[in-house]
This record gives structure tokens, C-alpha cells and sequence, in this order.
């Protein structure tokens, strides 16, 4: 009875595992479907100007370089226990079923410009918010 019951836990042990590698191998599917490695760079390439402000010395070679040492992969694992975290094994096989719809691929296909345009949004919207918060500290008197 004792090896039976070894046995059934060891056998749900690698049913666990077996189920945890395949949920891992959708996530990295859906990762690659959604370029997550090269929004990863698009990050980079957004962050750029600004952080070339930290260093206006500083060459452009130098930030080619730089560009060059990103390692993508790296960025994908940190992604893995994320998604792993927020959604079901379900819900990353529906994600996938989306993202090989037409309307996934649209959005696949628009998602960099969104990416961008988004982000001179926000730092547009930023801006003014810094301008609202300023202009209301000087009005109460606290700057």
C-alpha cells in the first residue's frame, strides 16, 4: 500500500511537471507570436534619447554598442513567470487562438506603431500633467 501511494505521488508529481513544461512551452509560443523580443529592443530604442541625455558625451558608437549587448532572451524569462502567474494554461492556448486569428495578426502587425505612438503620448501627456502639478504647488504656495 505504501509503494502504491509513492507511486500515485510521484506519478502526480510528473503529471504536474509535464503539464508545467507544456503551459511554459505555450507561453514562450505566445511570447514569440507576440515579438516579445523585439518590442524588447523597440523598449530599448524609445528609452534611448532619453537616456542619452545621461551622458550627452558619450558616442553614438558607444550606444551601439550598448544596443547590441541586450539580451533578449533574458528579458523573455523574466516575461515567463509573469504570464505564468496572470493567466491559466487556458488562457494562454486562447491567446494564441486570437494572436492566429486575422484580427490578432492586425494587431500583431500594428502593435509597434502603437508601441511608439503611445509612447510619445505618454510622455507628451506626462508633460503637461508635470506643468498642471507645478502651476498648482506655485498657485497654493508651496513652491
Amino acid at each position: 500500500m505504501k509503494k502504491l501511494c509513492i507511486l500515485c505521488l510521484l506519478g502526480a508529481a510528473l503529471a504536474c511537471s509535464a503539464y508545467g513544461q507544456t503551459k511554459r512551452q505555450d507561453i514562450l509560443k505566445l511570447l514569440e507570436m507576440t515579438n516579445a523580443q523585439s518590442q524588447a529592443v523597440q523598449m530599448f530604442d524609445l528609452m534611448l534619447p532619453d537616456l542619452s541625455q545621461l551622458a550627452p558625451q558619450a558616442p553614438a558608437e558607444f550606444w551601439t554598442m550598448l544596443k547590441e549587448k541586450i539580451n533578449v532572451d533574458s528579458f523573455v524569462e523574466l516575461l515567463i513567470p509573469l504570464y505564468d502567474r496572470h493567466f491559466s494554461h487556458n488562457d494562454i492556448k486562447e491567446l494564441i487562438r486570437f494572436y492566429e486569428s486575422p484580427i490578432g495578426r492586425k494587431m500583431l502587425e500594428v502593435t509597434p506603431a502603437l508601441t511608439q505612438e503611445s509612447y510619445g503620448a505618454g510622455q507628451e501627456w506626462g508633460l503637461k500633467m508635470g506643468q498642471e502639478v507645478l502651476n498648482e504647488l506655485v498657485k497654493q504656495g508651496y513652491y
